[in-house]
């Protein structure tokens, strides 16, 4: 930590702009110009390494400097142009309330505190004594244990700052225009049908997938993992974050970094994980590896973090942790081709099955002039597109080719598609990657007991999970197919009468399988039939005295008004085959 003390005749100041995307909240009076006279500045800026047991060095050394001063009124004001080494704003922050909680408890000294996180304008007027401007650096000395942000002190919320907070729980604002088609947005059609929701009070771009829409997820992972099972493919699990320096070797740091969300722990910057490349690539190395081990297919359901901008943030489509079916063929150069194509047929058969459609396939280079994103290789990436193309070529693909539009590491394939509005955007990706491996230094000793270079696919088969779950939405509306619809059967009571009868049949259904609720309430059935077509649910089930009677059940398929009277067995053995072809 760094700071500068003044001795000052007067201080003037007041918060012109953000500097920061999220800086601390200000009253109307802290928006105001405010002038302080006769006191101590101290211009502090909070560095990284910098924890909270450096507060009573701060205090101790503000105290000496105002004791040999005879000052009684102290300014704290966050000055980060006295280093370029800066703690990341969270941790700054904490550090200076701390310290001005600290010095307010001295009656000795009034304590005000400039506001963090924005462009200030300020004037000020220095005495001229010789300790009218001093400067220290204040360290930590014998400091190894790890502090933790959540043993800070903080003032408990007020009566009225707490009702505010538990009042933006309750209200929910989903809410999206709708095209002039009238089609709704996966914003409208997953609030409607309870399968999602965004909070303000959880954040932006952070959805809460509610038991409905946990459904719809948990059947694609299943889908996922089983099918990838069959193709060879090894699930890993590895963590949310890692170090710097994991990310220094990979590259992300230096063309990554602004997305990332980045930890200061002690004396060490941690990240949350972008990709899951860099940790499987861990697992290779663990060992040595034979040319027989190869293809090595890593898969992982992986949850992952991107710092998008709040502007960019929409549903499911855009979002800061998300989940992506992420996998990384290591193979050798002359399988590379067949593993490709190997990985095209597995993402068009996860299309089929999802009903993915209207999309296009963009054949997505770097752009040499464009050195800070990519890296700089020229004769790889000519080798790699050349490479690449010639996959593309002899597969027949029909393909866009798009400039600087590459991962920073590789060319790409891209499965482009548009939503409701006609925005462009990636469903899935397959990436090939000369750099990583050479990065990491991956190898595998080859027939003639030579270290040879593997290459990677970096590869998704269902693209982000919560991206994939907008667009079927968007392209069903609503109307899921019967293995992914959270509720596949409702079983409605005709009357009062027929209600054991309703939850007897219920029993069945869920013991075959079926994602099964009953409708009991005492309303016309009218009114029941239309609340479940409004659910978009697949098959509705009536039981009255006629079908108590005979045995059977009265079902509806969604979309049509025929009504069918069918003993329940065979309805069983219809709707469980129908799930499991994932029709």
């Amino acid at each position: 930590m760094k700071i500068l003390s003044l001795h000052c005749d007067y201080i003037k100041f007041k918060p012109v702009k953000k500097a920061l995307k999220e800086p601390e909240e200000l009253s109307e009076e802290q928006k105001k110009l405010k002038e302080v006279k006769e006191c101590l500045v101290i211009l502090t800026a909070v560095e990284k390494g910098d924890s909270l047991a450096l507060v009573s060095k701060l205090i101790e050394n503000i105290k000496d400097i105002a004791s040999q001063i005879k000052a009684k009124t102290i300014v704290l004001y966050p000055y980060a142009h006295l280093s370029s080494q800066l703690a990341l704003p969270e941790i700054a922050i904490k550090i200076l309330k701390q310290a001005e909680l600290e010095l307010k408890k001295d009656k000795n000294f009034s304590v005000i505190r400039a506001p963090f996180g924005y462009y200030k304008e300020f004037e000020l007027k220095c005495k001229g004594h010789p300790l009218a401007e001093l400067s220290r650096e204040i360290k930590e000395e014998g400091i190894k244990t790890l502090e933790r942000l959540e043993k800070i002190e903080e003032k408990e919320l007020t009566a009225n700052e707490r009702e505010n907070l538990l009042d933006k729980m309750t209200k929910i604002h989903m809410s999206s225009e709708r095209t002039k088609e009238g089609l709704k947005s996966n914003v409208e059609i997953g609030r409607d049908l309870d399968l999602y929701l965004v909070s303000e009070i959880v954040g932006s771009g952070l959805p809460l997938l509610t038991p409905k829409g946990s459904i719809i997820r948990r059947e694609i992972e299943r889908f996922i993992v089983d099918e990838e099972t069959k193709r060879g493919y090894q699930f890993t699990y590895t963590p949310i974050m890692a170090k710097s320096d994991l990310y220094k070797i990979s590259g992300h740091w230096q063309h990554y970094k602004e997305l990332m969300f980045k930890l200061e722990i002690g004396n060490e910057t941690f990240a949350l994980r972008p990709m899951t490349c860099p940790f499987q690539f861990i697992i290779y190395k663990s060992k040595p590896r034979s040319y027989k081990e190869l293809p090595i297919k890593y898969a992982e359901i992986s949850p992952q973090f991107r710092n998008e901008k709040t502007g960019e943030l929409m549903g499911l489509t855009r979002l800061r942790q998300f989940t992506l079916t992420d996998a990384h063929v290591i193979c050798k150069p002359e399988q590379l081709e067949k593993e490709f194509e190997n990985v095209l047929n597995l993402v068009k058969y996860v299309m089929k099955t999802f009903g993915i459609k209207d999309i296009w396939y963009r054949f997505s280079k770097y752009d040499k002039k464009n050195k800070e994103k990519y890296i700089n290789n020229p004769k790889a990436w000519e080798s790699s597109q050349d490479m690449m193309k010639k996959i593309l070529n002899k597969l027949k693909l029909k393909y866009v080719e798009a400039e600087n539009e590459a991962a920073f590491y590789g060319p790409k394939l891209d499965i482009q598609y548009k939503n409701i509005f006609g925005k462009e955007d990636t469903l899935i990706t397959i990436q090939v990657d000369f750099a990583l491996p050479e990065r990491f230094d991956l190898t595998y000793i080859d027939e003639d007991n030579r270290t040879k270079r593997p290459i990677v696919i970096h590869r998704s088969s269902a693209g982000c999970i919560e991206r994939t779950i907008a667009y079927i939405l968007e392209k069903t509306q609503g109307n899921l197919p019967c293995w992914l619809s959270p509720i596949q059967v409702r079983i409605l009571s005709f009357t009062s009468r027929n209600k054991k009868s309703a939850e007897k049949t219920a029993e069945k259904l869920k013991e075959a399988g079926i994602r099964t609720d009953v409708d009991l309430r005492d309303d016309t059935i009218n009114s029941k039939v239309r609340d479940a077509e409004l659910q978009h649910i697949s098959y509705i089930i009536v039981i009255g005295d006629k079908e108590e009677k005979s045995k059977t059940i009265a079902i509806r398929k969604r979309g049509s008004k025929k009504v069918k009277n069918i003993k329940l067995e065979k309805f069983i053995t219809q709707v469980k085959k129908e799930i499991e072809k994932r029709k």
